[in-house]
């Protein structure tokens, strides 16, 4: 089984030069079913609407394989 840390590394390599996160925004890391969700947040000015996440990856917790990736939209 990876480590949190780990899923997080392996994430940011994932989304390096296809999604460029908000440098200040918080990473929120979820273990579901063997699964990290690793979801690299978007922080929106007061009053506006957008994206909740700039990228959400899904990593298996054995392996370390990418199963998915989202891009906030």
């Amino acid at each position: 089984m990876i480590t949190q840390d780990q899923a997080i590394e392996i994430a940011k390599q994932e989304i390096q030069g296809k999604v460029e996160p908000q440098q200040d925004a918080p990473i929120k890391v979820e273990l579901k079913d063997n699964r990290y969700i690793v979801v690299f947040e978007h922080i929106n000015p007061p009053g506006t609407r957008g994206p909740d996440y700039d990228a959400k990856v899904t990593i298996d917790g054995n392996s370390g394989k990418v199963l998915e990736i989202l891009g906030g939209s």
